[in-house]
């Protein structure tokens, strides 16, 4: 009975430490250190896909149209041309907000090529409590709307989205998940993403989020291949369009001066445009990442602790084998996990190993030599 309860009293810290550690703003400074280093290491065996095409509103586009911003008559040639091209999906990455006053023709041009291709998606923002579609509207013939938010986290990189928001309540798809939607609308509702509590949901100027994913590593080797082409391009009717049929095709400004790259990693930028079409990509492809509740984070931590303890106390060497083979497997876990598009966090594992081997050495080397008995 004694021997009992000394080794609950050697296993009681290290089990809360890793309860506290779960919970703790420790274990989201330790993934984010993780999750950077990964983005940037990590090698993606293949993220080419043929099935995407972006198109740069780049300088040498604004030096041969005209200055920043294009004239809406321009878009609406864009989107002309790849209804003759036959794109399947045009997610154009330009938030048309207001109606331009002084050339409203420039708008029913723009109007009518959204209607008569059918097959748009355009942002929608938010900005001072309300809700902001393209020409003060919120349902458009022929588009269909995707909220825009790529927020960044507190030190400045970007690394989760979140696949519907809205003000009060997140009734709107991504950006890229409406692409999908019109896409490929079978595959539509398969994606994966944290369910968010709806805490918040009543107040109607507080901008609401719902499942939430963390970008998926590849990025860098997407921007690499993905199809890309100038604006220009698309307008002097250079690009075959064989090359644009049946594909998706992001549209979006590529100029550091006019919108601001956002940071992944460390010093790795990229467009907001490239980052709402790999994440298409990756809801196309089924390898999205959801981040887990940090129970089961805590759960595994548990587990891992407890087996590492036997191993370390005196027991036969049976048992120390097999808790030894536990621990290994265990150990493995967080890593399956993250190649089936689950991040579990590896903080409170690592911190109940660390902890239980303290104690167990401090026990060990403990005043008066090697005392067997103690870890018995």
């Amino acid at each position: 009975m004694l021997k009992g309860y000394r080794l609950l009293i050697l296993f009681l810290p290290p089990l809360f430490l890793v309860v506290t550690v779960g919970f703790s703003s420790l274990t989201v400074w330790f993934d984010r250190v993780v999750y950077d280093f990964l983005a940037i290491h990590y090698q993606a065996e293949s993220v080419k896909s043929d099935e995407i095409a972006i198109i740069d509103i780049d300088q040498t586009s604004l030096q041969r149209l005209s200055s920043w911003p294009l004239k809406r008559s321009v878009h609406a040639a864009v989107i002309n041309e790849l209804t003759m091209a036959e794109a399947s999906a045009i997610a154009y990455n330009v938030a048309f907000i207001s109606p331009v006053a002084d050339d409203p023709l420039s708008d029913e041009l723009l109007l009518r090529a959204i209607e008569k291709n059918g097959r748009v998606v355009l942002p929608l923002i938010a900005e001072g409590g309300q809700e902001l579609g393209p020409l003060g509207r919120t349902d458009l013939a022929g588009a269909d709307l995707g909220h825009a938010d790529l927020s960044v986290d507190s030190d400045g990189l970007f690394r989760r989205s979140y696949l519907h928001a809205g003000i009060a309540f997140p009734r709107w798809p991504s950006f890229s998940l409406a692409t999908l939607h019109t896409f490929a609308p079978v595959k539509a509702d398969d994606f994966s993403g944290l369910r968010s509590p709806y805490l918040h949901v009543g107040f109607s100027k507080r901008w609401s989020r719902d499942y939430e994913l963390f970008l998926p590593l590849g990025i860098q080797q997407f921007a690499e291949n993905v199809e890309r082409y100038s604006l220009w391009q698309i307008i002097e009717g250079s690009i075959p369009h064989s090359r644009l049929r049946n594909k998706a095709v992001f549209i979006g400004v590529d100029e550091s001066h006019l919108e601001a790259e956002l940071e992944i990693g460390e010093n790795q930028f990229f467009s907001s445009t490239e980052i709402h079409a790999y994440i298409f990509h990756a809801l196309n492809r089924g390898f999205t990442l959801t981040p887990s509740l940090p129970i089961w984070a805590i759960i595994i931590g548990l587990l891992m602790t407890l087996s590492w303890g036997v191993v370390l106390i005196n027991v036969s060497f049976g048992t120390k084998l097999l808790a030894l083979s536990i621990s290994v497997g265990i150990a493995f876990i967080p890593f399956w996990l993250l190649q089936v598009g689950y991040w579990v966090s590896l903080m409170p594992m690592l911190s109940g190993v660390a902890s239980v081997s303290v104690i167990f050495l401090l026990k060990y080397f403990s005043v008066g030599g090697v005392n067997k008995k103690a870890l018995s």
